[in-house]
């Protein structure tokens, strides 16, 4: 059984001094919500053998919140481009690229990437994954390469500011 658990980043400033996207830092409120949500995984008892995140500043800050939270190494985040601005079809195959060594595995990233995966994969059709949100995917798969449309099963999702749609 493999179980992928999904987080969009955490809430981000929106300013016109960030010469680029993927340099937008959190905002306060998200270092709050990113740490409740860190907290929330910790009282689940998951426990990730890989941490893989959009090397954007506000995805990637996410991760190291949570990687904090849980005693995992900082250098072990690893950092896989493809999460960027991904539309389904990229994630599926930064999914199927997973090594299978890796039994449960936190991926950080973004909208509306991960809204409509999580509909692709699941099935429960929501309508918006709020930041800080986290998703928790099992499958019962062995390998990451057979994973497919509608093969996972949520087990839980969480929001620490609102519920989700």
């Amino acid at each position: 059984m493999l179980t992928l658990t999904l987080i969009r980043h955490a809430k981000s400033f929106h300013n016109e001094y960030v010469k680029s996207d993927s340099e937008r830092h959190l905002a306060p409120r998200g270092y709050g919500d990113a740490e409740l949500s860190a907290l929330w995984i910790k009282e689940q008892g998951l426990s990730p053998n890989l941490l893989v995140s959009s090397p954007a500043i506000r995805a990637y800050s996410t991760a190291i919140i949570f990687a904090n939270s849980m005693g995992y190494s900082l250098d072990k985040i690893k950092l896989k481009l493809a999460i960027y601005e991904a539309n389904v079809q990229q994630l599926m195959y930064v999914i199927n690229e997973f090594e299978n060594q890796y039994k449960s595995i936190m991926m950080f990233g973004h909208n509306p990437g991960f809204t409509d995966l999580i509909n692709v994969l699941c099935k429960p059709v929501i309508s918006n994954f709020p930041t800080a949100g986290v998703a928790i995917l099992k499958f019962n798969e062995n390998s990451w390469s057979t994973i497919t449309e509608s093969s996972a099963n949520l087990e839980a999702i969480y929001s620490s500011h609102k519920e989700i749609e």
